[in-house]
């Protein structure tokens, strides 16, 4: 789920460079997914645990990787509460308190009920997503300014960059492309859905770096600044795709991180329930620009050894 920042950070604001950092990113996230799909169909493993036990045979180690993925998730949390404060105080200035105040109550009472329903409309979602990107670019594709792109020095940083993107993306996405393998046929099939996903990824990154280009002011949301160039029709049905999105993604990341940490006990899940949601307003007033340029980044790092992990097992 994107709302512009990510690409904004890591691959933009290194000017025409950023455009080789994508190119990057998406041969680097092919090779991790097809390696994950490989040793998860080889050994024929259903779930993450599973591909954790056999990649890796130090329980100290395999714990830790859990607890960097339990903070990631909780992180990931906070980051989609300040994405939606962020969205009201850019379009209608309302305080981000009230804004994070709402759906920290939201995703409390979610949390409560049913949030597996609430987590299954982003498989809805993220198709439309995809299409209204393709149709924004599409439509601006003739508009862009050359003079607009950011000029900087080649320090190779976009290099580093675009590992650390991928590097990120890839703490959650490698258990959940472990569970896909068991659907996979051959080698072969691997092979397709690896680059297949790298080709829609490089797709939608390269047509968000290109709406980039015609932003003449920086925002925290600049996918929503783009589509109001596009007619309030436009802005609108983004608008509320996007605010669903977020609140789908963050029941999906809070919800996960709560049945990670309370293993069952509904005592233990209640309160931290109680816990994290209230720290989420808090945490939000940070800025969501912010939460995105110093965690995001960090786990990137982190997340790098997991990958090598992955990349050097035989």
């Amino acid at each position: 789920m994107h709302l512009g920042q990510e690409i904004y950070s890591f691959f933009y604001s290194f000017g025409v460079w950023g455009i080789f950092g994508i190119a990057i990113a998406s041969i680097f996230l092919g090779v991790i997914i097809y390696k994950t799909l490989l040793i998860s169909k080889k050994y024929n493993l259903n779930n993450y645990d599973e591909l954790l036990n056999k990649i890796i045979n130090n329980k100290i180690i395999k714990n830790i990787i859990k607890i960097i993925i339990n903070i990631f998730l909780i992180s990931s949390f906070y980051i989609m509460i300040a994405g939606f404060s962020a969205y009201f105080y850019q379009e209608y200035y309302i305080n981000k308190v009230i804004s994070a105040v709402f759906l920290v109550v939201l995703c409390y009472i979610t949390f409560n009920k049913n949030a597996e329903k609430i987590i299954q409309i982003n498989t809805i979602l993220i198709p439309i997503i995809i299409i209204i990107f393709i149709f924004f670019g599409i439509n601006n594709i003739n508009n862009i300014e050359n003079k607009n792109i950011i000029k900087i020095n080649n320090n190779f940083l976009w290099i580093f960059s675009g590992i650390i993107y991928t590097s990120y993306n890839s703490i959650t996405l490698i258990g959940l492309t472990g569970i896909m393998s068991k659907y996979l046929g051959s080698k072969k099939d691997c092979l397709k859905v690896a680059i297949l996903t790298a080709t829609i990824f490089m797709m939608l990154a390269m047509i968000i770096y290109l709406l980039l280009i015609n932003m003449n002011s920086q925002v925290e949301i600049p996918m929503l600044y783009i589509a109001n160039k596009f007619g309030r029709l436009y802005k609108i049905l983004y608008s509320i795709i996007i605010l669903i999105a977020i609140f789908t993604t963050a029941i999906s990341e809070g919800y996960n991180f709560l049945t990670n940490i309370s293993k069952n006990n509904k005592k233990i899940y209640k309160i931290m329930n109680v816990v994290m949601c209230t720290l989420g307003i808090p945490i939000s007033l940070v800025g969501f620009a912010n939460l995105v340029n110093v965690i995001y980044p960090i786990f990137g790092i982190i997340g790098l050894f997991q990958i090598i992990t992955i990349l050097l097992f035989k």
